[in-house]
């Protein structure tokens, strides 16, 4: 269940020596195919790598782990939220099959690397060591107040969990850029404006990845999401999105 994943994932940066198997390749194969993307004309491309192999494709600052996944992407308006937005439907998968995983958004393409695209950001996974166990409580997260997140009304009985699962999704240095706005069954998506430039791609990310949470949490519930943009939404201090409705999904 997402909820129950949702809840244990951490970003792990200490891995065991335990290899995975050739089905267990396969099957994160098959669960990179099965993601869905925010936007369907996306161009998004994922390279399993191994430990062994990674300095030959990515340079600077990235977790050591046994395996990676490259992501690339098409330059087009709102890729790096749609890879986001991909990217943390995995981690969740991972986490519900035992494996550990984090973002790392300090690295860079090799010289020589032949990383399809746009590069956008490097997994790392494994099995985690057991000093890295998966968490056990949402008190485990180091998160700002529920309040903090919301922008004009702070209480809407049914958006309300939406939001506080969005509150758990990770974000680059843990700046938790992204901000919400509840009005019926509607939320208007928002993300700080960036302190520093070099930000500005993470932070972009990061909006996908509370997104998806988002996402993942209707999809269990049995409802679906209507993306939109609302030319009427706008705030001078944050960058805005997008839009969504939360629907009862008719196939329920």
């Amino acid at each position: 269940m997402f909820t129950q994943a949702a809840l244990q994932r951490r970003s792990v940066r200490n891995y065991s020596d335990l290899k995975f198997s050739d089905a267990l390749k396969a099957q994160i194969a098959q669960a990179v195919k099965a993601l869905i993307p925010l936007y369907d004309d996306a161009v998004t491309n994922f390279k399993f790598c191994p430990a062994n192999m990674i300095r030959d494709e990515i340079k600077g600052n990235i977790v050591k782990a046994p395996y990676y996944i490259i992501v690339s992407a098409k330059k087009a308006d709102g890729y790096l939220e749609n890879v986001g937005y991909m990217m943390e439907q995995l981690v969740i998968w991972l986490t519900q099959n035992g494996i550990g995983s984090c973002y790392c958004g300090m690295g860079r393409p090799a010289s020589g690397s032949d990383i399809s695209d746009e590069y956008c950001i490097t997994l790392a996974l494994g099995f985690p060591s057991e000093k890295e166990a998966f968490r056990t409580a949402p008190e485990q997260f180091k998160r700002k107040a529920f309040e903090s997140y919301l922008l004009g009304d702070k209480e809407n009985d049914f958006l309300e969990p939406y939001i506080r699962y969005a509150r758990l999704a990770p974000s680059a240095i843990n700046a938790q850029p992204v901000m919400f706005e509840m009005a019926g069954n509607a939320v208007h998506v928002y993300r700080k404006k960036p302190h520093f430039s070099k930000l500005e791609k993470m932070q972009r990310i990061d909006t996908g990845i509370a997104l998806s949470h988002i996402f993942m949490y209707a999809r269990e519930q049995g409802y679906h999401i209507d993306y939109f943009k609302d030319s009427n939404t706008g705030n001078d201090r944050y960058i805005y999105f997008i839009s969504l409705n939360i629907l009862e999904d008719s196939n329920e």
